[in-house]
């Protein structure tokens, strides 16, 4: 077991605005290690799902934050994992979900892949990758672990630093696949401070919702005329497109040198998550520079052709496997929530 492996922490796994186009034939590699880099990137495949799965049983606490003793020093320093947390149904983290697989992929293309137990959780101890060119950032401060020699990272930390420890994530379930929107670190704001398990953040009192990968309606039963936003079409978006189609900014986060440099890559990463919608708000809001769309904005004209709308078009799952919504897709045709959306098009989008 790898001694100094700390808790790991996702961030946002949401969806991220409507864009086209499939992104199979790009070459995943260290160039292009940071969210706009991976903002498209399918799922890693050929690994046997749960390869990576920690020992023993571990069925208690759901919903935790598994860094409170997981963690070097903890109450359980003997069992330190890389990284662990709970996965459920749906954002709202009503219930747990069994056989979920939760996907790590590191600068070095390395795949961690770990399924959820019959309580949801999941852990593993197996080693990340330390990114060379990573950036530590934490509210205005920025950390930078590296010096450049000749336009190339020297790291001025040891790779056991789990701050340079960064990864790319996804959650699988059937054929749902939900996209983390960033790259993330495993480590904390310092070399020493506490680490944080997946529910610090997604859990049904987090500030991110719960992580979550079955497809399933968000409401039990939906009417069979007269839907309206209020009641039955925004409990789907806040469900299933917050965090990231919120008012205000959603820009990434920085966590490695392509993030804050033109230089690396040839442009800076900025990658608004909302990118410029607001799914909280029928006609959207004035929060930030300039006028974000609502929901409105992708209904009008949509009434004899509900399908066409971007709000059902784009979020569709794809047989083919292209990938034309950051947050992948979320139902098929025949699906409770996709239905309702489509009907409520249909009778005029009312409010």
């Amino acid at each position: 077991m790898f001694n100094t492996i700390v808790i790991g922490l996702f961030l946002l796994c949401c969806s991220l605005g409507f864009t086209s186009g499939s992104m199979a034939q790009v070459l995943y590699d260290a160039s292009n290690f940071s969210a706009a880099g991976r903002l498209l990137q399918p799922a890693p495949a050929g690994h046997v799902p749960g390869k990576d799965n920690g020992p023993g049983t571990g069925t208690h606490n759901a919903g935790d934050d598994c860094g409170v003793c997981h963690t070097p020093g903890g109450k359980a320093g003997n069992f330190v994992f890389t990284v662990g947390g709970t996965v459920y149904e749906d954002r709202t983290a009503r219930r747990t979900l069994k056989n979920a697989e939760i996907i790590l992929q590191d600068v070095q293309g390395n795949t961690i892949s770990m399924t959820s137990n019959e309580a949801g959780n999941f852990w593993t101890f197996a080693e990340l990758a330390s990114n060379p060119c990573a950036v530590s950032s934490h509210g205005t401060t920025m950390d930078y672990l590296y010096t450049l020699s000749n336009g190339v990272c020297v790291p001025t930390v040891p790779s056991s630093d789990s701050r340079t420890w960064q990864y790319k994530a996804w959650v699988k379930y059937g054929d749902q696949v939900r996209h983390m929107a960033t790259v993330a670190p495993i480590g904390g704001a310092s070399a020493t401070t506490a680490r944080m398990g997946c529910s610090m953040h997604h859990a049904g009192m987090g500030s991110r919702g719960g992580l979550w990968g079955m497809k399933k309606d968000t409401l039990t039963v939906y009417p069979a005329s007269n839907l309206s936003f209020k009641k039955h079409i925004l409990p789907i978006f806040r469900n299933k497109c917050a965090p990231c189609h919120i008012p205000g900014s959603t820009t990434t986060r920085i966590a490695t040198r392509s993030d804050i440099d033109p230089a690396a890559t040839g442009t800076l990463t900025t990658v608004d998550y909302s990118n410029g919608q607001d799914f909280t708000s029928y006609s959207g809001s004035t929060v930030g520079a300039a006028v974000k769309k609502g929901i409105g904005d992708f209904t009008a004209g949509y009434q004899s052709d509900p399908d066409s709308s971007p709000l059902l078009a784009h979020t569709l799952l794809q047989s083919s496997g292209t990938v034309t919504h950051g947050g992948g897709g979320f139902w098929t045709t025949a699906d409770g929530d996709y239905k309702a959306i489509r009907q409520w098009i249909a009778e005029g989008a009312l409010p």
